[in-house]
């Protein structure tokens, strides 16, 4: 059973245009422990009422790194969901819950390349597994952010090759399918790589059907994420509007005895079936 945690905001940081540092102080430090994987992230209570896409009010944040008693999120603050709303006016001393950290970053022990795509939202992610990488790993990273005002340092003593490109966000067209598909013409994707993909919900969908379909990259070497979607509402009233023995069916799919790309390779089918 997940644990819950209390804490408080004890510092807030704008640290570019569109990203907010929060700092989190918990009631009880010890009780929450770190997965030390650099795309951890919580559950966050704020007190929101509208539902995610997975039928939840409280909304996840990546652990951008640990705070002496507490934790740092950082979050990319756009449009005006009550996430967003929230980091944008919330104050040292408001109080929340958070949850056990959970993560997805996990390259198998003879990986090569190190392949990091993603938006804003998954930048963060990115900032914390390059930091906290070895020496000996190689990374290719492409970052997509909606102008380069967000474009940073992100320091590794790793061997990185960064890129960063304007687009997707929210604000216009992603390129994360057509990247990824110029880094297999151009040999990037080597055959040993481990590819972790982090973006609008749609686009994670299309990139996993490149990788498998086009590049053919084994499922244990990828990991894509749908962080956030460009049309929640439609995808709500598109759930909401489903037979239950359709949700039905979608629920039993999700199995806990099998990783999550894995589930994929049946969910995807289902959902194209079902106009999603």
């Amino acid at each position: 059973m997940e644990c819950i945690h209390g804490a408080r905001v004890s510092a807030r940081e704008q640290i570019s245009p569109l990203m907010v540092r929060l700092t989190l102080e918990l009631d009880e430090p010890g009780a929450w422990v770190s997965t030390g994987v650099g795309d951890e992230f919580v559950h966050v209570d704020f007190g929101a009422t509208s539902m995610d896409a997975d039928g939840h009010t409280e909304r996840h944040y990546t652990v951008s790194g640990l705070a002496d008693g507490g934790i740092e999120m950082e979050i990319f603050v756009h449009g005006h969901g009550q996430g967003s709303e929230w980091a944008r006016t919330c104050c040292v001393g408001d109080r929340v819950e958070i949850s056990d950290p959970w993560a997805y970053y996990k390259p198998p022990a003879d990986a090569g390349l190190r392949v990091l795509v993603g938006d804003l939202t998954a930048l963060p992610g990115i900032a914390r597994i390059l930091k906290e990488a070895s020496p000996q790993e190689r990374f290719h990273v492409l970052v997509e952010v909606p102008d380069m005002s967000e474009k940073r340092e992100l320091p590794s003593p790793a061997q990185v090759t960064t890129e960063w490109r304007i687009g997707g966000n929210g604000i216009g067209p992603s390129g994360v399918c057509e990247s990824l598909r110029s880094m297999h013409k151009h040999g990037i994707l080597e055959p040993d790589c481990y590819v972790w993909v982090a973006c609008e919900s749609k686009e994670s969908r299309r990139a996993r059907m490149l990788l498998r379909q086009e590049v053919g990259l084994p499922i244990r070497q990828q990991r894509l994420v749908g962080y956030w979607h460009a049309n929640l509402e439609e995808v709500m009233e598109k759930w909401n509007a489903l037979p239950e023995e359709v949700k039905e069916e979608y629920l039993a799919i999700w199995r806990e005895d099998r990783s999550d790309e894995e589930n994929w390779t049946e969910l995807e089918p289902f959902l194209q079936k079902h106009g999603a």
